[in-house]
């Protein structure tokens, strides 16, 4: 009874967590918007110096706001926090910040919405990832549930459409399928070996010691990032980057995603994940998207009427309805059987 509670305690304090990150993709998405209007460039033609430095540089922005905060309000959690916890942080710190600067990155030429989707590609890239590394292949399930996700992405980046004779191929099929959704995949399966990290991490260590690795970990890696990136950012000769930090619409929306959308989420991920098994978190974490398409219907007026910035809600459209829930059945075909035959991985608290 007791751990059917701290089961049923987990998955609310997941999808509240899933609800925060929905939060986070439209602000980024905005956020990126400034850096462009900022540095006088349009999405498409921004360089990669530009690109990359510029998402370095928010993310070691937030991530040490976090850590900051994190500091602070925690403080008992840092001092206790153990050498092994401090590296396995710091391990799942690497995955998580190769899947946000790509995930960031892409999130420059393809809406909030549809990032939101594909970045739950997690949810069928997990128990895959799992099947590889046992060298067994995988069920008839697991091979129905890769093929409607692989459907749900075709239809949701318009490579397939849908017209009166059913599904059939774009005619340009290579110009619908653009970077951004490339780095967005890719950033999916960097966050696969994040939860799977946490998963092993967990049964022989506390879970909420790895958050102050892990945010060491990004804050470091960005830093490293930026420094190295800044040079070849040759739009960066029209403005600078603190001007650009102060603004009033701009540090506020990273404060926002340093103390809500990173500080508070990652404890509760940390803390929480260890009570289900990775395909059940695997399982909530597929609603991230479903959050990210609500608030991307409705933040980016609110944000573009307060900043003056051009940012238009997000239409639903039927690619991305059709897309998205594809998406989301491909993830509880491939994991509701696994995720109910298990009672998670439990521990006392």
């Amino acid at each position: 009874m007791f751990k059917s509670r701290q089961l049923t305690i987990a998955v609310i304090a997941l999808i509240g967590v899933n609800a925060i990150w929905g939060l986070s993709f439209p602000i980024m998405k905005f956020l990126n918007l400034q850096i462009d209007t900022h540095f006088s460039v349009i999405d498409h033609e921004a360089s990669f110096g530009l690109r990359l430095a510029s998402v370095a540089w928010m993310i070691s922005i937030r991530f040490g706001l976090a850590l900051a905060l994190l500091t602070v309000c925690f403080r008992d959690l840092m001092r206790n926090a153990s050498r092994t916890e401090w590296k396995a942080g710091a391990c799942i710190g690497v995955c998580f910040y190769f899947g946000l600067i790509c995930q960031v990155a892409g999130l420059a030429t393809i809406p909030a919405s549809r990032s939101g989707f594909l970045t739950s590609l997690t949810a069928v890239f997990v128990p895959l990832s799992t099947f590889i590394l046992i060298k067994r292949a995988p069920d008839f399930l697991v091979g129905c549930g890769i093929v409607v996700a692989l459907l749900g992405v075709a239809v949701l980046t318009e490579i397939v459409e849908i017209t009166t004779y059913g599904l059939n191929f774009a005619p340009q099929v290579l110009q619908l399928w653009t970077l951004g959704d490339t780095l967005t995949t890719v950033g999916a399966i960097c966050f696969t070996g994040q939860i799977l990290l946490i998963d092993v991490f967990s049964k022989r260590m506390n879970s909420a010691g790895f958050t102050p690795g892990m945010f060491t970990a990004v804050v470091g890696l960005a830093l490293l990032t930026f420094i190295i990136a800044k040079p070849f950012a040759a739009e960066c000769r029209n403005a600078s980057w603190t001007s650009l930090a102060i603004k009033p619409t701009f540090l506020p929306l990273l404060g926002i995603l340093g103390s809500v959308c990173s500080l508070i989420a990652f404890v509760g991920m940390n803390k929480y994940q260890p009570y289900v098994t990775a395909t059940q978190a695997s399982i909530i974490y597929s609603l991230e998207p479903v959050f990210a398409s609500g608030w991307a219907l409705v933040l980016p007026g609110w944000l573009s009427t307060l900043t003056g910035i051009a940012y238009a809600n997000e239409k639903w459209t039927i690619p991305l309805g059709l897309g998205g829930t594809l998406i989301l059945l491909a993830n509880v075909i491939v994991l509701w059987p696994s995720g109910c035959k298990s009672q998670g991985t439990e521990r006392s608290p």
